[in-house]
Formats: structure tokens, sequence, C-alpha cells
């Protein structure tokens, strides 16, 4: 799969990734990248009324990268725990 992102988000993307943006993820390596952003997220600091929003800029990518990964694999679902996007994988019955 192949992320979308708003041209705001791309060069925070590839830093965080190490990968190019136009690169095909699998399931494994899409999770993983989740997962480091879902770090960052975690130890930036909080930038409420500054102008670098670093903290909010990481909860954005979650968000976004988030709901791409969930619409792509039908097994993996997101949830919201404190205001943070976590994927979780279900089951078909």
């Amino acid at each position: 799969m192949k992320f979308a992102l708003p041209r705001r988000q791309r060069k925070s993307f590839q830093t965080i990734s190490g990968k190019p943006l136009d690169s095909n993820f699998n399931k494994k390596e899409a999770l993983e990248v989740f997962e480091m952003v879902k770090k960052t997220y975690s130890v930036a600091p909080n930038s409420f009324g500054s102008a670098k929003g670093k903290k909010e800029d990481a909860l954005e990518m979650l968000m976004i990268i988030g709901d791409q990964i969930s619409k792509e694999y039908k097994d993996c679902e997101v949830i919201w725990r404190q205001g943070i996007p976590e994927i979780t994988k279900v089951k078909d019955i």
C-alpha cells in the first residue's frame, strides 16, 4: 500500500519512517510505520500555542495513517484510547 498524506506531512513522514512516501509498504511495514509515528507522538514536547506544533502534527499523521491502514486491511481496526489512535486486529467470523 502507499500512503496519501497532505503536503505538510510528507517531510515528517520521510524523516520518521526513513523511506520515501511513494514506497510500497506491506502490512507489517505499514504497522511498523504507524508504531514509529506513535512513538514520535509520545516523546514530542507539548506544543500548545506555539508555532511549531510537532505533537499535533504527529497526532494528525497518526489519524491519517491509521485510517488508511484500516481501510486497506480489513482485519485491522482503529480504536481510540485516551485520544490516541491504536490499531487492533479483529478476526472475521
